[in-house]
């Protein structure tokens, strides 16, 4: 087993990550909870969906015992009552590159819940459309995508998931990978695949932190034009030197997404997190 992954005490792997989860996990949690109206008040089958799921648990490093991944988190927030009303998903749909983490994740997430489990191995780029195929058309789905860097959610994902209907998206984006790669001419086809026609709407002689702006900003607007509320409460996930690693991204396919997710706190109460 590699440096990023461990054995945990129920014999499966778990990731080994930074104490930055916790943010991101926070807000899925409370999106999830605080959506729950609206996936009762539509009615139908909802799903969640992670192209990225992972093995299902971490340790956070330095730290002992283990933490829910994103797919547990969601699941977990879902099926517990807000205001007396549990609003839970009916079925998940899980994917990753590794055949053990796909395993683990399946294996936890049956440990906690009932729901329908579909599992697919490889990219996202392919199982993404195996997904689609199978979601139910009355519900309110959301895909959660966290993947590692930028190149690995390719923009035919996002556009494969718009195509499906009400399949709103939190994306973290990999600001880490913008900052450190976007500057290199040899891996510009990399960030071709994420954001097709970059080249042409971003100043590439400009400073480095002008053509990154220009970047996010033209990626944010192919997602709009995929018929998604792009909402401009953008938070960022730094690691514990302070530097941006994520932006998370909440795209809905109705205004009431944008609106939940405004009224979203961070861990200290605050809403003034926004880019």
């Amino acid at each position: 087993m590699d440096d990023q992954y461990e054995s945990d005490e129920d014999g499966y792997p778990r990731e080994i990550v930074g104490p930055w989860v916790s943010d991101k996990h926070h807000f899925l949690r409370h999106y999830v909870t605080a959506s729950q109206g609206a996936r009762g008040k539509m009615g139908g089958a909802h799903c969640l969906i992670d192209l990225y799921c992972g093995p299902g648990k971490a340790r956070i490093r330095g730290g002992h015992g283990s933490v829910f991944g994103g797919t547990l988190t969601a699941v977990d927030a879902a099926a517990r009552s807000r205001r007396g009303q549990a609003v839970p998903f009916t079925r998940v749909f899980i994917s990753d590159v590794r055949e053990d983490n796909v395993s683990a994740c399946k294996a936890r997430l049956s440990a906690i819940s009932d729901i329908q489990v579909t599992s697919f191995v490889g990219e996202a780029e392919t199982n993404v459309h195996k997904v689609v195929t199978n979601l139910p058309r009355r519900g309110i789905h959301l895909a959660y995508l966290d993947p590692y860097s930028l190149h690995q959610l390719p923009f035919s994902v996002l556009k494969a998931l718009a195509e499906a209907p009400r399949v709103d998206l939190l994306i973290h984006f990999a600001a880490s990978d913008m900052a450190r790669n976007l500057e290199r001419c040899d891996l510009w086809p990399r960030f071709d695949a994420v954001a097709p026609g970059w080249q042409d709407s971003c100043d590439t002689i400009r400073g480095k932190s002008v053509v990154r702006q220009q970047f996010f900003a033209y990626w944010t607007k192919l997602v709009q034009d995929l018929g998604y509320h792009v909402s401009d409460r953008v938070v960022s996930v730094k690691n514990t030197r302070r530097r941006e690693i994520y932006r998370l991204v909440l795209a809905s396919k109705h205004k009431l997404g944008d609106n939940i997710w405004r009224t979203l706190n961070d861990r200290s109460g605050q809403k003034g997190l926004s880019l």
